[in-house]
């Protein structure tokens, strides 16, 4: 008993460091690609952005407006500036973040429960240094997977090819 005891604790210990291990690989591959950017841009994160620019007014910290996503409520969603976003009134500037990963979820899957549609739906993590993680989920948002994929590329958090 005691013996299976300890093997169960070692397994899942090893389960543990092996993920850990992985997400930490991919972390440090996007965060040298956020490094690059920021090599370009003068030492600064910024949005890098070749598509459509969305309409509306410059922001007096973050500069241009570059890309808007809007709730499925048709409330404000979330504003991408050329140095910031705004989601929910909360402000933060790109050198705030530690990591962008985009997950684009299981979209053809049936969901018939909250959790269910919750685990297949597609999001956007936004990592803070401090505070908490911001998700954008098409679930509340209205947006497309190019769009959160050129986001996360934008801002160089992507892995970087070996």
């Amino acid at each position: 008993m005691v013996i299976g005891l300890i093997v169960l604790v070692v397994l899942i210990v090893a389960i543990t460091v092996g993920i850990t291990r992985t997400w930490n690989k991919g972390m440090n591959s996007r965060q040298a690609g956020a490094e690059a950017q920021r090599a370009r841009n003068g030492g600064k994160i910024v949005l890098e952005w070749t598509g459509p620019k969305a309409q509306g007014a410059a922001d007096q910290e973050f500069g241009e407006l570059l890309v808007e996503i809007p709730k499925k409520s048709g409330a404000v969603g979330v504003q991408f500036y050329r140095e910031g976003f705004v989601v929910n009134g909360k402000r933060t500037s790109y050198e705030n973040l530690k990591d962008v990963v985009f997950i684009p979820g299981n979209p053809g899957a049936v969901s018939i429960t909250p959790k269910q549609r919750m685990r297949n739906s597609a999001v956007l993590w936004l990592y803070r240094k401090k505070g908490s993680t911001i998700g954008i989920r098409d679930l509340s948002y209205r947006f497309d997977y190019d769009t959160m994929e050129a986001i996360q590329t934008g801002l160089g958090f992507r892995p970087i090819a070996s």
